[in-house]
């Protein structure tokens, strides 16, 4: 028996197919021409995850399929579902102005942030939203998903959307469980052209049109989209209370499970409804992405990555980097909050430059962690996943940094083995969703003499973020 597992992430369409243990991974990243400034091509980003799926089932017998994306978009389509303009991502920072002014009120600010748990920020849809109607599209007349209800409506033939993954775009209360009227009523849409509302105990039958094309049987179940954010609590075994996840990768996440919404005060946190219960967390703008602009973009590749980290752990000084390319998430949600450099010297080199970029990512999130221990207690567990693993330098700095023994997971794409487990409850192999997870085998503890020399650079990385407030 196998599952497939189809995911829209940020920068690249996934596929996983499982069996017993993990068969095949495909991943195909996607061109400027489908994902740029945080605008993404809504149909060749589905295309595109179809693609890897094909590639990742290549005739095997798949019993179900279960769908994932990112917590943060907006696709508008017609009447008959077809892309109206591109899906907008938590990537995208046109509506920071929007935000700003609606920050100004602190009455809407506290009362969306107690409805919702998510503080007006280019994060979130209804801000998306609004930007769109005062720069001349008609929504009136829209349907209105995430990219992943759009892939999920594209697969069946049917609208539905995970309260999960609503929740993620700032348009679910946390309350009720349905659309929230105040998010609406900001954003100027009706709940009637959003999908309707389910849970992973809900399927639809693959449609004969889609499982021609990946080779499958039509008919299967295709569990509703949940967010990769939410799958990887599960996949890594972490829905319980007194275990963070830590996930690293183009932008970056703390996460815990609560029975109950937790909000923050100030409002430096988000909360979000999961797979079940509730997560409570905090999300970084500027983590890897950070890192492949200087690479890429500043050095225009002249140094590999092997050259640039070689000096990572050096605790010699560097300059201090705000890495807020990609505005600012948490803790302070100001969309326009730009990245630089201070403290710069004339002897600092490219890998100097680099080792501050990787430590300012990490402050950013220690900045987050420390918001995160006060509301919750100090987590029992900590499990680090995502791209940050593909450097044993950079995993011992963030150890360092938060002063925190770290379980690593043994696979980078724990989302996609959470989203394994809900289409294993799907086809009937697995009793409960919550029978499945992945174990970790290996920790990484701090330097603790490191660590005192990383508090002394925290402290100046707090002097100019507050300075530049």
């Amino acid at each position: 028996m196998s599952v497939l597992i189809l995911e829209s992430s940020t920068s690249a369409a996934k596929a996983m197919l499982y069996g017993r243990g993990v068969t095949a991974i495909e991943s195909e990243p996607y061109t400027p021409e489908i994902d740029k400034n945080g605008r993404q091509d809504t149909e060749r980003v589905y295309l595109s995850t179809l693609r890897a799926g094909r590639k990742a089932a290549r005739g095997n017998d798949v019993e179900a399929i279960a769908v994932s994306g990112v917590w943060h978009s907006i696709a508008v389509c017609d009447a008959s579902m077809k892309p109206a303009a591109p899906t907008y991502t938590w990537a995208f920072t046109g509506a920071a102005d929007i935000c700003r002014k609606a920050r100004t009120d602190a009455g809407f600010v506290s009362d969306i942030y107690r409805r919702t748990g998510c503080v007006p920020n280019v994060t979130y849809s209804p801000y998306a939203l609004k930007y769109l109607s005062q720069n001349g599209l008609d929504l009136s007349d829209k349907l209105l998903s995430s990219q992943a209800g759009y892939n999920f409506f594209r697969m069946t033939g049917e609208r539905l959307e995970s309260r999960n993954i609503v929740s993620g775009m700032g348009l679910l209360n946390l309350s009720s469980g349905k659309y929230d009227e105040a998010a609406l009523d900001y954003a100027e849409i009706r709940s009637d052209q959003l999908c309707p509302l389910a849970d992973y105990k809900t399927s639809r039958p693959l449609s004969k049109e889609t499982a021609d094309y990946l080779g499958l049987p039509a008919g299967i179940p295709v569990v509703p989209p949940h967010s990769d954010g939410a799958l990887n609590q599960m996949g890594n075994s972490a829905c319980r209370p007194g275990i963070m996840t830590f996930s690293v990768g183009t932008s970056a996440a703390l996460r815990l499970f609560s029975k109950i919404p937790l909000f923050s005060e100030p409002a430096a946190t988000w909360c979000y409804a999961g797979i079940e219960d509730f997560l409570s967390g905090a999300a970084t703008a500027g983590a890897c992405n950070c890192v492949n602009w200087f690479k890429d973009v500043f050095l225009k590749g002249k140094m590999s990555f092997e050259e640039l980290e070689s000096d990572l752990l050096n605790d010699a000084a560097t300059p201090v980097y705000l890495p807020f390319l990609f505005g600012e998430r948490c803790p302070g949600w100001e969309d326009s909050r730009m990245g630089g450099f201070y403290d710069i010297r004339p002897e600092f080199t490219a890998t100097d430059m680099f080792r501050a970029i990787a430590e300012g990512v990490l402050f950013n999130i220690y900045q987050c962690y420390e918001i995160l221990e006060k509301l919750d207690g100090p987590p029992d567990k900590i499990i680090l996943s995502g791209g940050i693993l593909n450097s044993e330098k950079w995993t011992q700095m963030a150890a360092d940094i938060l002063g925190r023994e770290f379980a690593v997971s043994r696979n980078s794409q724990a989302s996609l083995l959470g989203g394994a487990s809900l289409a294993l409850y799907a086809c009937g192999a697995l009793d409960s969703p919550w029978d499945f997870g992945l174990e970790t085998s290996k920790f990484v503890s701090p330097r603790l003499r490191a660590r005192d020399r990383y508090l002394e650079k925290y402290a100046r990385y707090r002097y100019w973020y507050e300075k530049n407030d």
